[in-house]
């Protein structure tokens, strides 16, 4: 019996010890495996910080549709950016773009070996979240220049001339030499001038009646009046010379200034644009009706392939719009029964564009990109008031239309990249490559920057309110694009 006893117990305590064995065993795979999900799931989490780093980024344009990777050639391409080995894992991310609602759908897969047993299998745990993007679509000022009329040319006799009868308030910065013909005169908050100052009979500059009615003046050269002597260098008291000028501001004193401040040429980064504007050759239209412009022909190549140029204001209503209508990233849409012109965002035409209105006015802040020219032949205002544009309606700031161009000639005189014909007018900022040419009784409130600007007989140009905020995409600026917002909506 004490035998039969002494087996009973040992089989029952082996079975003991098996189960023990067992459950042990069961306890410290499971555990394994538990901490092979906890890194995959920490894996995944990694890449969505990596998407998010790569969307924050500031020199990435996070509307891009390629700013993010394809997950499916990152998962057989181990070893790129976006999917990178940890050690006994890796992760695998990318993003898709819906634009319409400017909502990225991130989605990431952390994969890490099974150390059950030894395994050399992976588990993996995928996360997917939401990330909305917020389009930038204004800057501060970043260069001056845009405060002015500012002529780029250099290097000839007279590098601006104005003509007959031209007369205005607008701000003027000449990086060469200004030659004022007859009957012109001239009373800007300030005129700078880096070369000389030629005025013909009866041109003049101020007005010597107040301190207040002068001209705050700088000239880096030579002045002279009428053919006579010149002041070399135009420093001083230049009544004799009909520059009726004031210096040294706040306090004011009579005087022309011989130190004129420099300022920076502004500078089109047409390339960059072209691929990131919106709407533009890369992203047309994700709303629309009428006819919209067409903004390329042969993308990728910039090369003004569209040939007819584009009426922003023709009889019939069309709609552009890139984005949620509560908040687009951008919009070319026109009104024509009420005559309004929604403009946001930087725009790209692979080509021309004009305005034929007879009286229209824009809503919004853009920058419009053209790879030719920009014909006005009506009105195109920021500011209405009495049923006609007004200088002091508009507000530089909330309502601002750039236009920049970057050909000559065709649909306009040669040499000229922006052309108003005569009596036509236009509220907003300018840019050309080439001149920018006013024809008579032509008018521009707003800043303007191009080799020559030609002002025609009785042009008269208006003084505007200083501009401190600017659309995205004005030359001369940091370019800045859409940014998103912290992810949410996470799943997995």
């Amino acid at each position: 019996m004490a035998l039969v006893m002494a087996m009973g117990m040992t089989v029952v305590l082996g079975i003991v010890g098996t189960t023990a064995m067992a459950y042990t065993t069961s306890n410290s795979t499971e555990s394994q495996q538990s901490g092979s999900k906890q890194n995959a799931f920490s894996l995944a989490e990694a890449g969505i910080n990596n998407a998010m780093a790569v969307l924050n980024l500031p020199t990435n344009n996070s509307l891009d549709p390629d700013v993010l990777p394809n997950r499916t050639s990152c998962a057989t391409n181990l070893g790129s950016t976006c999917s990178a080995p940890y050690g006994n894992g890796y992760v695998v991310w990318g993003g898709t773009l819906d634009r319409s609602l400017a909502v990225w759908t991130v989605t990431s897969t952390g994969y890490y070996r099974s150390t059950a047993k030894g395994g050399s299998t992976y588990l993996s745990k995928t996360l997917t979240a939401k990330v909305s993007i917020t389009p930038v679509n204004t800057q501060p000022l970043n260069n001056p220049a845009w405060n002015y009329m500012f002529a780029t040319h250099t290097g000839s006799a007279c590098d601006e001339t104005l003509n007959n009868n031209v007369a205005g308030g607008s701000r003027m910065y000449i990086a060469g030499n200004l030659c004022l013909n007859n009957n012109v005169g001239l009373s800007p908050s300030a005129l700078i001038i880096q070369g000389n100052l030629d005025l013909s009979n009866n041109a003049f500059v101020g007005d010597s009646s107040s301190i207040g009615s002068r001209v705050e003046t700088y000239v880096g050269g030579q002045c002279r009046y009428g053919g006579g002597s010149w002041g070399n260098p135009c420093s001083g008291n230049q009544d004799s010379r009909h520059i009726y000028s004031k210096m040294n501001p706040p306090s004011y004193s009579v005087g022309v200034n011989n130190q004129p401040t420099m300022m920076a040429t502004p500078t089109s980064d047409y390339a960059t644009w072209y691929e990131n504007a919106i709407p533009g050759p890369s992203q047309s239209c994700t709303t629309s009706s009428g006819t919209p412009p067409v903004f390329d022909n042969n993308y990728p190549t910039r090369d003004n392939s569209v040939t007819t140029p584009f009426d922003l204001t023709p009889a019939t209503s069309y709609t552009c719009r890139v984005g949620p209508s509560s908040n687009p990233s951008g919009e070319l849409s026109w009104n024509a029964s009420t005559k309004v012109l929604t403009v946001k965002g930087t725009i790209f035409i692979d080509g021309s564009a004009t305005v034929s209105s007879t009286l229209a006015s824009y809503d919004g802040q853009a920058s419009l990109y053209l790879s030719g020219t920009f014909l006005v032949n009506g009105k195109l205002c920021g500011g209405v008031s009495g049923g006609t544009c007004d200088a002091g309606s508009w507000d530089p700031n909330a309502e601002m239309l750039t236009v920049v161009t970057n050909a000559t000639g065709g649909q306009v005189n040669p040499g000229d990249g922006i052309q108003l014909t005569n009596n036509s007018g236009f509220q907003g900022a300018l840019y050309s490559t080439g001149n920018i040419d006013l024809g008579n009784n032509a008018w521009s409130d707003g800043p303007m920057v191009g080799s020559t600007i030609i002002l025609s007989n009785n042009v008269v140009t208006s003084s505007f309110g200083t501009v401190v905020t600017v659309p995205s995409g004005q030359p001369g600026n940091p370019e800045v694009y859409a940014q998103p917002n912290p992810p949410q909506m996470f799943s997995g």
